[in-house]
């Protein structure tokens, strides 16, 4: 199946357009947070809570919920939650990454050091949960928590495992799905529960949030091995740095050309020596970067056969503008002109 007949919306980056007031009261409820806190941390809070995010996941929560019988006040809290859990964990990132820049703004490690950046990534991760004690649904709390746990585990996993020639490709899809695919696909799932959907429906929704979240964080492999920092407001290059396994990289250690492959993997088991500017100059890393793109593509292809259960509506045509748009994005990193949201 194809939705050739929404091909009409790509270029029309009104994806979000449909929910922006509510988008909005998302961003006021975040911003709210801060009031919840004493004097001193709420300075630091408040500025944590006025993040300009993309707005991703707390969108696949107001779109699904649009197109499943309407937006509750529930949604917003939910999505409010979501978005709160994505900033947690960027905060932890952004310290294991040693990250100075996100957004284009110095990111609270850079600001305020590791230990205070840690602490508040925590203290906001904490705030989320309270959010979500007051939607009052205890299935859907449990899934929050479990997502949260998977999201933890996939960070813990991945950077226990850094420079480890040995990890499958199975493996890395493991922890990707846990570290970045697990808020997309609860994004969606509990938009659904929340509209008191039937349990295949919320799964069938919960499948396509991940594989949108598998695919998204291709992209953001992709994008750290060939994108301008200037252009991505974001500190790039740090996964190969840090000895990250990405999927371009599997690809490079599995090169027909066996000198790169020997080379990469080398690097791999001695803990370093890439010779990143080189690499870019081969066949072997486009052809990587390609391999790389089209995984990605195909997990959209298949996210969109999900749309076909919905009832036609423009919050089905947004969501499919999303996985085309994402289709836009990967298709980006092989023509040399990556395309940032």
């Amino acid at each position: 199946m194809s939705f050739s007949f929404f091909s009409k919306l790509r270029h029309h980056r009104q994806h979000l357009g449909l929910i922006k007031d509510e988008l909005q009261r998302v961003r006021e409820k975040i911003a709210a947070q801060a009031a919840d806190f004493q004097p001193h941390v709420r300075e630091y809070m408040g500025r944590l809570c006025m993040g300009r995010g993309k707005m991703i996941r707390p969108g696949l929560v107001l779109l699904t919920a649009a197109a499943t019988g309407g937006i509750k006040e529930d949604h917003i809290s939910y999505a409010t939650l979501v978005e709160m859990l994505h900033m947690a964990s960027l905060v932890h990132d952004d310290v294991l990454d040693k990250a100075d820049v996100r957004r284009d703004l110095p990111t609270p490690n850079a600001l305020w050091g590791n230990e205070l950046a840690v602490l508040l990534g925590d203290t906001l991760l904490a705030q989320a949960m309270v959010l979500g004690s007051r939607i009052g649904d205890m299935r859907l709390n449990q899934r929050m928590a479990l997502a949260t746990r998977d999201l933890c585990e996939g960070e813990v996993e991945q950077s226990t495992r850094l420079w480890d020639a040995d990890m499958t490709r199975a493996e890395y899809y493991e922890i990707i799905r846990k570290k970045t695919a697990t808020l997309f696909a609860v994004a969606m799932s509990g938009a659904a529960m929340l509209q008191g959907l039937e349990d295949e429906m919320v799964e069938n929704l919960n499948r396509m949030g991940s594989l949108l979240g598998i695919s998204y964080q291709i992209y953001d492999d992709c994008l750290d091995l060939l994108g301008v920092e200037e252009q991505a407001g974001k500190t790039l290059g740090t996964d190969v740095q840090k000895g990250k396994l990405t999927l371009p990289i599997f690809f490079l250690m599995e090169a027909d050309n066996v000198d790169i492959a020997e080379e990469v993997r080398d690097a791999v088991e001695k803990h370093g020596g890439f010779d990143l500017e080189r690499l870019r100059q081969t066949q072997s890393f486009h052809t990587a970067l390609q391999l790389s793109v089209n995984e990605a593509l195909s997990r959209n292809e298949e996210a969109r056969e999900v749309l076909w259960l919905l009832h036609e509506s423009p919050a089905r045509e947004a969501l499919t503008e999303i996985t085309y748009r994402l289709d836009e994005m990967l298709r980006s990193c092989c023509d040399g002109s990556p395309v940032h949201t």
